[in-house]
């Protein structure tokens, strides 16, 4: 009996091909996968004629850690071959890895990972020695060649042995490498006297040497179980070329997946010539005029590339170089994709990409119709059928009315799916807040071909698509603990899923928060929001939630507190300050009867801070107008006498337009109109001399030149609170000021440039007027007679 060690790198043409022959040439009692021993009992699973790509989805979801990860196999994966040859030859086959959810995987998205941080000094070091770019033109340089099995076999031992070297297993690994020995040291008994094939990532087979004869054999380990409340699960999910390719992240394997594929299909030989064909093609339907004397030139190229390195056939980074240099005309600013490991960088030539595209593929897998699937997909398929929503072969167009009880039945198994991340199902319109008015949503359904992987892959939240919905916005809330608006989103999808039990808890949580957020504008922005919904959410179902009232309470509260400890006498204006002081002033305003809010106390504050010169111009603006739109002074008079003293207070270039803007976000309205009406207009004349526009008017006319510009940019922020018409409104009433009833009001609010521009061309002016006087150039002053 001979224990058989075998060590590859994941989706490797080469190893495959050494795996199948050495199971066919031994025959052995036992083969052994790096691979889930918690599926040893669905092996049949992956004996089914499944068309590959496929992955083992694994995952485990408890209160302290939620994990997924993916163990793909194509047809030239070492691990798929072990499985369908060693099957074939009667060997008994069996994965001796731990279980994927096990904690040593912890943030592995890939069991099939290189480990490049492991051994990038050695890669490094061999890369150099041989002058290649890169772990995969090292690999391809040293095994993706034509050689005998005992040749390739005795080369990856020297070369995994040269990168493991005396690496310890650390806590990732170390576990691991001890489960898979005792497994290996059992089953290795249990043969008697035939042979044994251990097939593992090359990075572990110099410790499995080490360890295993260490080990009795006399009993497998027992695998870990988790507690009860955990879950987890694994299952069969198709999988795609694309998501294989390490040119889109992928960190376990080999780039180019449909080139390796030919090359496992068709041999060394063969392959390049046929995916030569495939990239031209590819280019020429995207318009690219390849001539035959270019397709020449990069064959040409290649093939000489190839010669110079040594190589008997062309490798991939020889046709991938010979095809750039033939092709690619401009100088590049991106190095050539094949350089390097990972997605293609920005400015990489658009050639290139498409002969990346070329050689990564677009094969998808699929499962075998009678694959085991989890209750969550049975579970959709019924909500999609019952709902009239199952996705067809052609794209369509939903639209659904929110008002009518069955519309909003189907808009939450819509919202389900989009909370889960399903593809397939996108809304175009449609309200972004459960209280926009929009009544209607319109959906986009599409045949995807990911979305039967995805909601696979989301059975980790739950059987049901309910469930599964509810938990994946249980784990975004418990993500956002201590974030006041990632929290608040969430409480809208709840209210779009239906999930008030959710809500609730949401809520709860939103009320500890709001009672100590040290942010304003994210406190203001919460309370926007919640109170939205406590007001106008009838269409589904909040409107005058007590527990929804009392989050809005204490986010009142603690709002007035810190409007009372802002300071910065020059701060700018800041819109998240300014929106906060306004959604407290609707919260008084629409919630403080119900909610016995108490006004008093506000209206305190914002007369302490709207004459404080410690309190940001912005600020003290917002202040007056919290004031003056509640109703808290005793006449419009009376308010217009307030606003005039404190414009003048604010009057400096630097202060007014802040000051302003904060008036304007609070009192906009009340400004432009108090109580007077269209047919008032005319008395304006008489009333210049105490209205607040009339002395604005004033102030800003009476500016020097270089007070004007400073203030300038601060000034146009403040005016743009004012929508269209009220901007009309208010060009009508400065023309009256200055007794030009008859002219346009769009001569002072429709520029022929734009503001900046003007802007530019006053500075101009200005430098103009000093070289002038400077230089003597000037006019010359006007001589008094006498």
């Amino acid at each position: 009996m001979a224990i058989r060690y075998v060590g590859v790198r994941h989706h490797s043409p080469a190893c495959a091909r050494l795996v199948q022959h050495l199971i066919r040439e031994l025959k052995p009692a036992y083969v052994l996968i790096e691979g889930p021993a918690d599926m040893n009992e669905r092996i049949d699973e992956l004996l089914l004629t499944h068309e590959l790509p496929v992955a083992i989805f694994t995952y485990h979801q408890d209160e302290a850690r939620h994990h997924a990860s993916w163990s793909p196999f194509c047809d030239y994966s070492p691990e798929w071959v072990a499985i369908r040859e060693g099957a074939k030859s009667g060997a008994e086959v069996r994965f001796i890895d731990l279980p994927a959810w096990h904690e040593t995987f912890a943030g592995v998205r890939n069991r099939y990972s290189d480990g490049e941080r492991r051994t990038s000094i050695a890669v490094d070091r061999l890369c150099e020695r041989f002058g290649v770019d890169g772990m995969d033109a090292l690999w391809d340089h040293l095994f993706e060649e034509e050689m005998d099995a005992p040749v390739l076999e005795e080369r990856l031992g020297v070369y995994f042995e040269g990168l493991r070297g005396d690496i310890d297993g650390g806590d990732r690994d170390g576990p691991r490498e001890a489960f898979m020995a005792k497994c290996v040291a059992y089953y290795a008994r249990q043969a008697s006297k035939r042979d044994v094939v251990v097939l593992t990532g090359g990075y572990h087979k110099p410790a499995l040497e080490r360890l295993v004869p260490e080990e009795t054999g006399d009993a497998l380990p027992e695998l870990p179980v988790p507690d009860q409340s955990v879950r987890r699960g694994s299952f069969l999910v198709p999988y795609s070329f694309r998501r294989l390719d390490s040119f889109v992240g992928y960190e376990s394997g080999m780039p180019s997946p449909q080139y390796y594929q030919s090359v496992w299909e068709d041999g060394l030989t063969r392959a390049p010539e046929a995916l030569l064909e495939v990239a031209v093609t590819r280019l020429r339907k995207k318009n690219v005029p390849i001539s035959a004397a270019d397709l020449i030139a990069a064959r040409t190229m290649a093939e000489g590339l190839a010669r110079m390195r040594g190589h008997r056939c062309l490798s991939r980074v020889d046709l991938l170089d010979g095809i750039a240099a033939a092709l690619v005309k401009e100088a590049q600013d991106a190095p050539l994709p094949w350089t390097r490991r990972g997605p293609m960088r920005h400015g990489t030539d658009p050639i290139l990409v498409e002969v990346v595209a070329a050689l990564s593929g677009e094969r998808r897998g699929k499962l075998h119709a009678d694959t085991p699937r989890p209750p969550l997909i049975h579970d959709v398929e019924s909500e999609l059928a019952q709902h009239g929503l199952a996705t067809v072969e052609a794209q369509r167009k939903v639209d659904i009315d929110l008002t009518d009880a069955a519309g909003l039945s189907k808009s939450r198994v819509l919202h389900r799916l989009a909370v889960l991340r399903i593809p397939g199902f996108k809304r175009t319109r449609g309200p972004d807040w459960a209280t926009d008015p929009v009544l209607e949503e319109r959906w986009e359904l599409a045949p995807v071909f990911e979305q039967e992987s995805a909601i696979i892959e989301a059975s980790a939240y739950g059987a049901t698509l309910a469930s599964a919905a509810g938990a994946c916005l249980e784990e975004a809330a418990a993500r956002a603990e201590g974030d006041l608006a990632a929290l608040t989103n969430v409480l809208g999808a709840a209210t779009f899923i239906g999930m008030d039990s959710l809500g609730n808890r949401v809520l709860s949580t939103l009320h500890a928060l709001a009672g100590r957020e040290s942010d304003l504008s994210r406190l203001g922005n919460a309370l926007h929001r919640l109170l939205a919904l406590y007001r106008h959410d009838t269409l589904l179902g909040s409107a005058r939630s007590e527990a929804l009232g009392i989050v809005v309470e204490a986010a009142y509260e603690r709002g007035l507190w810190l409007v009372e400890g802002i300071s910065g006498g020059a701060a700018p204006a800041d819109d998240g300050v300014l929106g906060a002081v306004a959604a407290l002033r609707d919260a008084l305003r629409f919630a403080g009867r119900p909610r016995g809010l108490n006004g008093d106390r506000a209206r305190s504050v914002m007369t302490r801070r709207s004459i404080d010169g410690d309190a940001p111009p912005a600020l003290r603006g917002a202040a007056l107008g919290f004031s003056w739109s509640m109703g808290s002074f005793a006449s419009t008079e009376d308010a217009e006498a307030h606003a005039v003293r404190a414009l003048r207070r604010a009057s400096q270039p630097d202060q007014l337009g802040d000051w302003l803007a904060g008036l304007f976000a609070l009192a906009r309205e009340e400004v432009l109109y108090g109580e007077e009406h269209e047919e008032d207009l005319e008395e304006e004349t008489e009333k210049r001399d105490c209205s607040l526009l009339s002395v604005l008017d004033t102030t800003i006319a009476e500016m020097a030149q270089h007070d004007y510009l400073v203030a300038l940019p601060s000034l146009r922020l403040a005016f743009g609170y004012f929508p269209p018409r009220e901007k009309e409104r208010l060009a009508r009433r400065i023309l009256r000021f200055h007794g030009k009833t008859r002219t346009s009001p769009m001569l002072l609010t429709r520029l022929p440039v734009d503001a900046s521009t003007l802007a530019a061309a006053h500075v101009l002016e200005q430098n103009a007027d000093k070289r002038e006087a400077k230089y003597g150039l000037g006019p010359e002053p006007t001589k008094e007679v006498s």
